[in-house]
């Protein structure tokens, strides 16, 4: 009775304290890499470039590429979705309109890598590469 009342805590909780609702829809079906563009900063271009060269090793792992812009949000390799860019900012903690900053958010919806710069892919898919497999 006890570990059945515990579940039905542990479960209520984890509803509650999601750590990232803005992106629920990706919870265990993909990792999302996040990219925060700022106005006049050639980061994103850079970032960009790099993660689209490396397009299928990322898509092989299940990687979401969102561009946050502005008030939008652009999806890097697929068909965008419909997101709110101020949600995921929030939900983030990103940085303001006008800076750059990358975040990768695991299945489990938890930030597992955040950058102030551009990053090789490679350091990307190492830390891919060390994320347990999904349970589910």
């Amino acid at each position: 009775m006890l570990r059945s009342l515990f579940r039905e805590f542990a479960g209520a909780g984890g509803k509650l304290d999601d750590p990232c609702p803005s992106l629920a829809s990706f919870r265990n079906r993909c990792n999302v890499l996040v990219i925060f563009e700022g106005s006049n900063d050639d980061r994103p271009i850079r970032q960009e470039e790099e993660l689209l060269h490396h397009e299928r090793n990322l898509t092989d792992r299940d990687v979401a590429v969102l561009r946050v812009a502005g008030g939008g949000v652009f999806q890097l390799f697929e068909e965008p979705y419909e997101l709110n860019a101020d949600d995921i900012r929030r939900d983030l903690q990103g940085p303001a309109d006008d800076e750059f900053e990358m975040v990768l958010v695991g299945l489990d919806g938890m930030t597992k890598l955040r950058s102030y710069a551009p990053l090789p892919t490679i350091v990307i898919l190492g830390v891919l590469d060390a994320l347990p497999p999904s349970t589910s």
